[in-house]
């Protein structure tokens, strides 16, 4: 699951920002399968935002746009 928000994207002479939030959703305590991981991307300190449902579809996300770029 991905979802956007709008703002401005910022760039330096070397690369992209990004802040990256990532947590854990459920009980816990040792049982892996009942909880999962989430994750936020953030461009720059006001840009877009981009949410995802695990952090493999985080990762596949940022290699993409290492990528493009």
């Amino acid at each position: 699951m991905e979802q956007e928000e709008s703002g401005t994207v910022t760039t330096t002479a070397e690369g992209r920002v990004y802040v990256l939030r990532v947590w854990r959703d459920g009980p816990g305590g040792g049982q892996e399968e009942i909880s999962s991981w989430h994750a936020t991307i953030r461009e720059g300190a006001n840009g877009l935002r981009r949410s995802f449902a695990s952090l493999d579809d985080c990762i596949e996300y940022l290699y993409g746009e290492l990528l493009r770029r």
